[in-house]
């Protein structure tokens, strides 16, 4: 079954600036559907053991993300997501063996039939010194452990899948080391303008963004 509604996907490192984002969309006439984190029951387990705990973690954020989209995709509104299956395609090629990577992707594969892909995908490429001063800033104590060559693995392998599948949607690059969008008003309203070149939002039927 394939949905018909309209859907952005929003993916990025981490504290690549995806939930900043998405809250700056939502005050638009699109409806931000942000991740429960904290609600995935192996995410602090996760980072203590990330080796003996990846395969319970990915799974529960795919199919976390897969029920919130289906969700809130049946209220056929304009929604963007501060998460992505690709993203979710990612983490699980940097932190799964082989054999438990299989089984994730037979799940992925179905999840992907059925929701189909975004109308448009945002990659916020961001440095990943920039992402680890940020996550360092934002104080998490779940996150002390995180270094700067698992933020490394985790950027290149997303960009190899996005240009795998850049074919299937558009694609909309912005880079949110540089970019200003969470404080500066020129550069949330240059991200807009883009946005709404990128959807065609007069054709859709929804309407321009502001």
């Amino acid at each position: 079954m394939n949905y018909d509604t309209h859907r952005i996907e929003i993916c990025g490192g981490i504290a690549s600036g995806k939930t900043t984002l998405a809250n700056l969309l939502g005050r638009s006439n699109i409806n931000p559907i942000l991740e429960s984190f904290q609600t995935n029951p192996f995410w602090r387990a996760f980072y203590a053991d990330p080796v003996g705990t990846a395969f319970e973690t990915e799974i529960t954020f795919l199919l976390q993300h897969y029920h919130q989209i289906k969700s809130a995709q049946n209220s056929k509104n304009l929604i963007a997501s501060d998460f992505s299956l690709y993203l979710d395609l990612a983490y699980a090629y940097v932190t799964l063996p082989q054999n438990k990577r299989e089984v994730f992707l037979s799940v992925y594969r179905e999840v992907e039939k059925e929701l189909g892909t975004p109308d448009l995908l945002i990659h916020l490429k961001c440095d990943p010194k920039i992402e680890l001063q940020r996550i360092r800033e934002r104080g998490r104590d779940v996150e002390n452990a995180i270094t700067i060559e698992y933020l490394q693995q985790i950027n290149i392998q997303l960009e190899k899948i996005l240009n795998e599948k850049a074919h299937l949607h558009k694609l909309l690059v912005i880079d949110s080391g540089l970019l200003d969008f969470a404080h500066d008003e020129e550069v949330q309203q240059s991200i807009l303008d883009q946005i709404n070149d990128n959807l065609a939002l007069k054709r859709s039927g929804y309407g321009k963004i502001n």
